[in-house]
C-alpha cells in the first residue's frame, strides 16, 4: 500500500478506474479510442505506416509525452520529410477525469473534430472524437 499525493483528484486525472456518482462511463477515460503514435524522430513513411483511416497520428517524446500531431493532408509529402518539421505543435488536450458532456461541449466550442487525452504530466492516453460520441 502506498499514499497517494493529491488523493482522488489526482487519481482520477491519471485516468485511473473510479467509482462513485460519476463512475468510469461517464467520463472521457471509457471514451478514448486508440491513438497509434509516431516519435519526433519519424518520418512521413512511418506515418503512413501506423495511420488510422484519416485520423491524426500523434507524436510523442519520450516517456510517451505528447508532442504534436500530423494532420493527414500532409501523407501526400515525400517520404523522407520529418515529422517534426510538419507536425502540429502543442495539439488540444484534455484530461481522463473529465465528464463526457463537458468534454464535448468544450471540444466543440473551440471548434476542434478531436481532442488528445493525456495525464497531467502530458502522457498520451489516446484520442477522443466528439462525433462518434452519444452524449
Amino acid at each position: 500500500m502506498s499514499d497517494l499525493i493529491g488523493g482522488r483528484a489526482a487519481w482520477t486525472v491519471l485516468g485511473l478506474a473510479t467509482g462513485g456518482q460519476i463512475g468510469d462511463r461517464r467520463r472521457v477515460s471509457a471514451l478514448v479510442l486508440p491513438a497509434p503514435s509516431v516519435g519526433i524522430d519519424a518520418t512521413i513513411a512511418d506515418v503512413r505506416a501506423v495511420a488510422i483511416g484519416g485520423r491524426p497520428t500523434p507524436v510523442l517524446g519520450d516517456g510517451g509525452v505528447l508532442l504534436g500531431a500530423i494532420q493527414g493532408s500532409v501523407a501526400r509529402l515525400p517520404d523522407d520529410t520529418p515529422v517534426e518539421s510538419v507536425m502540429v505543435t502543442a495539439p488540444g488536450t484534455i484530461r481522463p477525469d473529465l465528464r463526457v458532456d463537458e468534454a464535448v461541449q468544450q471540444v466543440r466550442e473551440d471548434g476542434l473534430d478531436h481532442v488528445y487525452v493525456t495525464t497531467v504530466s502530458g502522457v498520451l492516453i489516446g484520442l477522443v472524437i466528439p462525433d462518434e460520441i452519444h452524449v
